[in-house]
């Protein structure tokens, strides 16, 4: 059994994707997994996507992967604690420079286990994305040839990396990002549909709509990651420098805000400032994690990063207060992940209306 960290490339099947791209990969399904809130359980649930691929000889490969690395050996899948040991073995499995994501690969002869982790409490710790590895390979392989976009006449206008984003913009100025993603040399998914590249550009033309590949915006510099930079006060540790990472919680379009650190030049993550729980969660609201994270309303506070509705919520033997953020706050510190989440809850910031001449 080989096991190494994902490339950037192989980072994109770990989650579920369209069922064209699923099949074509030979992507059996999916298994994930949690290790409860103290982090030493083991609870899993399994999810089919190609059932006809699950075979005899797979669920037994399947069986011997997951219970090798929940031994001492590996230790990846063992528990929360050894999950984070074992991946800060690996720098470059961390999907981004947050460092709470990371990614491993594990072939056998016949079968790919891709893995994307994140040793959190309050969310899944692991997905493991299952696939014939021949048609995983073949896949990745030929999506590398890139993504064509051409005009209605078949010139070619541009091309871009698989999984890259394009820029729709209408008639009136609307503009829209969308993720393509590699189907043939002749077909791509945009968004959630498939289309044949010169029908793609047809359906264009018609609505008088132009699109462009969107640039990748340079990495940020050490005084822009400076500028970002909180205090959270600790009674154990301290004062420690921390950076909002704000994301969308997996089984809703609530927001979800960690804390980050940095570690010998890596992030790290620090802790969960949010939690997801079932209550009644308006926009820009979240429950903050005062079980797990004593100083989070101070922190909140003294930071300006929102205030206290006045409510709270239970969840088991705890009561979470219920903070209102301040958006535009979020917005300079994480104008990216911002734009996302407010992507996400179907938010479309205004303009600022001119002050008219007298």
């Amino acid at each position: 059994m080989e096991i190494r960290p994902l490339t950037e490339t192989e980072r994109k099947y770990t989650y579920t994707q369209s069922t064209q791209i699923m099949g074509q990969t030979g992507c059996i399904g999916h298994l994930r997994g949690d290790f409860d809130r103290m982090g030493t359980g083991f609870f899993t649930t399994w999810n089919d996507h190609w059932k006809q691929y699950k075979t005899d000889e797979f669920k037994r490969e399947l069986d011997d992967v997951i219970n090798a690395l929940r031994s001492e050996k590996y230790g990846l899948l063992q528990n929360r604690v050894a999950m984070r040991t074992y991946a800060g073995k690996y720098p470059e499995s961390s999907y981004d420079e947050t460092n709470v994501q990371f990614g491993f690969r594990v072939d056998t002869d016949t079968h790919s286990f891709l893995l994307r982790c994140k040793p959190a409490p309050g969310e899944y710790d692991f997905y493991c994305y299952c696939y014939v590895k021949e048609w995983l390979d073949g896949h990745i392989q030929n999506a590398e040839k890139g993504i064509r976009f051409i005009d209605s006449g078949y010139n070619e206008l541009f091309c871009i990396a698989d999984g890259e984003k394009i820029v729709i913009t209408d008639s009136s100025g609307k503009t829209e990002e969308c993720i393509c993603r590699y189907i043939d040399e002749y077909h791509t998914q945009i968004g959630s549909e498939i289309y044949h590249i010169c029908q793609f550009a047809e359906i264009m033309e018609r609505g008088g709509c132009v699109y462009a590949a969107k640039e990748n915006k340079k990495p940020k510099t050490g005084e822009e990651k400076e500028k970002e930079t909180l205090i959270y006060h600790s009674e154990y540790t301290g004062d420690n420098d921390v950076r909002l990472d704000i994301q969308v919680y997996y089984n809703s379009e609530r927001i979800c805000i960690g804390l980050v650190t940095e570690e010998d030049g890596y992030p790290e993550p620090f802790a969960d400032l949010t939690v997801c729980i079932d209550a009644p969660t308006p926009d820009y609201c979240g429950y903050l994690d005062t079980n797990n994270l004593p100083g989070a309303e101070k922190f909140v506070t003294e930071n300006g990063l929102g205030k206290f509705t006045g409510l709270t919520a239970g969840s088991g033997y705890c009561e979470y207060p219920l903070y209102l953020f301040d958006a535009e706050k979020l917005r300079k510190l994480c104008p990216e992940q911002m734009a996302d989440y407010e992507r996400a809850i179907g938010v479309t910031k205004k303009e600022p209306e001119k002050e008219r001449s007298r």
